[in-house]
């Protein structure tokens, strides 16, 4: 057995000798007939070659896309990264512009000429159907009292009902306990503005016989302890009769909006 095995190692070996004899007197040989050699090699060889790189080269594609999807992966989070730090500059600028327009705004007032005042932010708000209160940022240590009037860049926005040392509580004038006199300014006739549980302000006390109209301007009276008179408040949107009823029906829309109060002016004399 191990003899077989000898000899047979024996013939591989002579044959590979061969070959390799012929294959360099194939080499030095004319040129024509290597390149024939070659010729016929690639005829037998191409259609595997084919087969192999129709198998091979989806396989690879594949990988490269893997590399590609890696790399695009890694730009969009970074892209990410700095959108989100471009979003956080851009909303940070904006929020400084919103406040310099609110404070330039509430500079800019008749009202700063001929009272006293300070400029408060809102701190905290309170709506609901029993209450629309908000929380500013000054108290009694700063002259704060209760029952001055809280007005924005557009008019009167509530009264305050409590102050602590750094900080007070108003009453928006859309409260449903809110109670305040008023005058037409037209007309300079005297009534009452309540606000109620759905958030809509009524002037009352207007008798049928007396003439308002839709767009009339309401200001503050005289009556306040501390409210000065004459201080906008909003405008008339609507005027109805009922039967049977000595008073109109008068809803008043609001200067000041309610729902964007960011900082105010408290009326201190």
């Amino acid at each position: 057995m191990v003899n077989s095995r000898r000899l047979r190692n024996s013939i591989i070996l002579i044959i590979i000798i061969f070959l390799c004899l012929v294959v360099m007197t194939i080499s030095f040989r004319g040129s024509g007939f290597t390149e024939n050699i070659k010729a016929r090699t690639l005829d037998i060889f191409e259609p595997v070659q084919e087969k192999i790189f129709s198998f091979f080269n989806p396989v690879a594609m594949f990988f490269a896309s893997i590399g590609d999807y890696i790399g695009l992966r890694q730009k969009y989070f970074e892209l990410e990264e700095e959108n989100a730090i471009l979003r956080e500059s851009y909303t940070r600028d904006i929020s400084i512009k919103v406040e310099n327009d609110a404070l330039r705004k509430l500079l800019e007032l008749d009202v700063r000429k001929d009272h006293d005042v300070i400029v408060v932010k809102v701190i905290g708000y309170y709506s609901n159907s029993w209450q629309s209160e908000i929380m500013l940022s000054a108290g009694t240590n700063d002259g704060v009292q209760k029952g001055m009037g809280v007005v924005g860049s557009s008019g009167l926005a509530g009264i305050i009902i409590s102050a602590g040392n750094n900080s007070s509580r108003a009453r928006l004038i859309s409260d449903p306990q809110s109670s305040l006199g008023v005058r037409i300014l037209s007309s300079r006739k005297l009534g009452l503005i309540e606000g109620s549980q759905e958030g809509i302000i009524y002037l009352d006390y207007i008798s049928s016989d007396e003439e308002i109209y839709k767009g009339d301007i309401i200001v503050t009276s005289e009556y306040g302890q501390y409210l000065p008179p004459d201080i906008l408040i909003g405008r008339v949107s609507s005027v109805s009769d009922i039967a049977g009823d000595p008073y109109r029906e008068i809803v008043i829309e609001p200067f000041e909006d309610f729902r964007s109060l960011e900082y105010l002016m408290v009326i201190r004399q």
